[in-house]
């Protein structure tokens, strides 16, 4: 009886050895992850888009986002020199600039520069190439040669958007603001406005792409200059002169101007 009884003592105890032993084998792969987590990439930086042809393109392709244009090509070529991850997230135009001011996006494409914006914006030197404003017409719509001939027009524009300090201050003149520059554009279709101001490039664009042979009026605003800007609350903001320099070299290489070509 005594020595059946040690046999299963020692039984026991050989049991409680594998099971510690099985325990320190499983400690280090529990681990891990853990360590996995401190070499992970840190979060992209958080991009706002809006569709507005050819700078920034919102489309889809089998149901999936695809995002190019202009602003959207030289952003990432700065990111991809920085080692930058970029997420975008699509958002009227107009939203975005209350987003930019809450922290919820950390990069914003596109914008001209003003006092109240630069309080929470931080521009990026170079700016991006001007785009003078020019102004779309029915056929059979007002001819437009002059400043002055903007008087007594309905002129759609774009809800949040600045074009010239002149235009922009002044009163006497009736504007209408639009989400978007397809809807100005079917208000102008609809006859509820006159003319649509809008960048002369994405003019172009968006009437080649709806087929609507209207024109585009003689008289230009002269284009104040867009930036990539980051929201001052953004972490981003630490890099601000590294991107600046980066994209001061892509325009030096002619990158910018290469992938202006590529839209024009």
């Amino acid at each position: 009886m005594v020595a059946v009884a040690a046999r299963g003592h020692a039984a026991g105890l050989l049991i409680v050895c594998i099971l510690l032993v099985v325990v320190g084998l499983l400690a280090p792969a529990a681990s891990l992850p853990a360590r996995a987590q401190t070499t992970a990439a840190p979060d992209a930086a958080r991009v706002l888009i809006s569709d507005a042809p050819p700078y920034r393109i919102v489309s889809r392709v089998a149901g999936k986002p695809v995002y190019s244009g202009i602003y959207v090509d030289i952003l990432r070529a700065v990111a991809a020199e920085a080692g930058l991850a970029l997420d975008f997230i699509e958002t009227p135009y107009v939203r975005g600039f209350p987003m930019m001011r809450g922290g919820e996006a950390d990069i914003m494409m596109g914008p001209n520069r003003t006092p109240e914006r630069e309080k929470y914006l931080l521009y990026l030197d170079p700016p991006l190439p001007a785009e003078p404003k020019a102004f779309v017409t029915r056929a059979q719509g007002p001819r437009i040669t002059r400043y002055e001939d903007l008087r007594g027009l309905r002129i759609a524009t774009l809800r949040g958007a600045r074009y010239a300090d002149r235009f922009d201050a002044d009163a006497t003149l009736e504007k209408v603001p639009a989400a978007d520059y397809d809807a100005a554009l079917r208000l102008l279709g609809g006859e509820r406005v006159d003319a649509v101001i809008m960048p002369e490039q994405q003019a172009r664009w968006l009437l080649r792409w709806q087929q609507l042979n209207w024109p585009l009026a003689p008289y230009r605003i002269e284009g104040q200059p867009s930036y990539l800007v980051l929201a001052r609350s953004s972490p981003l903001v630490a890099r601000a002169a590294e991107l600046a320099a980066i994209l001061r070299r892509l325009q030096e290489r002619g990158e910018v101007e290469r992938i202006l070509q590529l839209y024009s």
